[in-house]
C-alpha cells in the first residue's frame, strides 16, 4: 500500500536548523524519532507516495555498500518519476530524513550526542549549491546514485548502479565531481570500468582527473556516450593506462 509523503514547509526546514544553538531541539537527533511538533507539513497533497512498509537496510560496516546499494535500488523505484526540480527541492528530502527515514538516517550514519553539527547538517539537510549536497543527504544520495546509473536498456536495469555502489572510490570519484551531474558520463566511465576492472585506484584517480580538465574547455554534458568513451580512451592512452575495452 501506498502512502502520500507530505513535505515540510520551508520556513520549517529553515527553523530545524536552529538545532546549532539549541540543546532541546539538539536532542531531538539523539532520538529513535523525530518529535513531529518541530515538524510544520504543507497542508496539501504532493504527487510523491511511498510503501508504507518500505525498510532501507543499514548493513554492518563491512557489508555498508551492499545495503546502500540495496536502499539506493529500493527508494528510486518508489520515486522514479521525480523531476530535477522536484528531485533539488530540500523541502522533500527533509521530509524524508526527519520524518519517514529518521530512524534509518540515525542508524546509518550513528548519529548520537557526539555527532558534529556538520555531520548532521549533510545527512539531515540539503545546504548548500554543489553536487555535494545532494550527495551528502541521506536519502537523496541513494536516489540520485540510482538515477544517474538506471539504464532500462540493460537486461539488468541497475547493472551500472550497483557497480556504483562497488567501490568507494568509484563512487566519490563520480558522482561527487562536476560531471558527476550528467548521466552519459557516469554510464560512460563506469562502462569502462565494467570493461577493465584491473584498473588500479591510482588509474581511476588520473582518469577522473583529466576528464575533470576536459570538462574545462569541452561540453562534457553535450558529449555522446561514445564519445565520452573515446574522450576516456585518448586519456588512458596518454596516461600509459592500458583499457581492454
Amino acid at each position: 500500500m501506498k502512502e502520500n509523503i507530505q513535505i515540510l514547509s520551508k520556513e520549517c526546514c529553515s527553523q530545524l536548523l536552529d538545532f546549532q544553538s539549541s540543546e532541546d531541539l539538539r536532542k531531538e537527533y539523539n532520538k529513535a524519532s523525530f518529535n513531529t511538533k518541530h515538524l510544520e507539513f504543507l497542508n496539501i497533497p504532493t504527487d510523491y507516495y511511498i510503501d508504507k512498509n518500505l525498510e532501507l537496510p543499514t548493513g554492518s560496516k563491512k557489508d555498508r555498500s551492499t545495503a546502500d546499494c540495496e536502499s539506493s535500488i529500493k527508494i528510486f523505484q518508489e520515486l522514479k518519476n521525480l523531476t530535477p526540480v522536484q528531485a533539488n527541492d530540500k523541502r522533500l528530502w527533509l521530509s524524508l530524513t526527519h520524518d519517514r527515514f529518521f530512524s534509518y538516517t540515525i542508524r546509518r550514519w550513528g548519529i548520537d550526542s557526539s555527532t558534529s553539527a556538520n555531520t548532521i547538517i549533510d545527512r539531515f539537510f540539503f545546504e548548500g549549491a554543489s553536487i555535494e549536497t545532494r550527495m551528502r543527504n541521506s536519502i537523496s544520495r541513494l536516489w540520485w546514485a540510482a538515477k544517474l546509473t538506471y539504464d532500462p536498456n540493460r537486461k539488468d536495469e541497475f547493472e551500472l548502479t550497483k557497480l556504483l555502489w562497488s567501490k568507494q572510490d568509484l563512487f566519490q570519484g563520480l558522482v561527487e565531481r562536476t560531471f558527476g551531474t550528467y548521466e552519459n558520463v557516469v554510464k560512460a566511465f563506469l562502462q569502462i570500468y565494467a570493461d577493465n576492472n584491473q584498473l588500479t585506484e591510482d588509474q581511476l584517480r588520473d582518469l577522473y582527473k583529466s576528464l575533470n580538465s576536459i570538462g574545462g574547455v569541452k561540453l562534457l554534458s553535450a558529449l555522446s556516450y561514445k564519445e565520452v568513451k573515446s574522450e576516456l580512451q585518448l586519456i588512458a592512452n596518454h596516461k600509459n593506462i592500458e583499457l581492454y575495452a
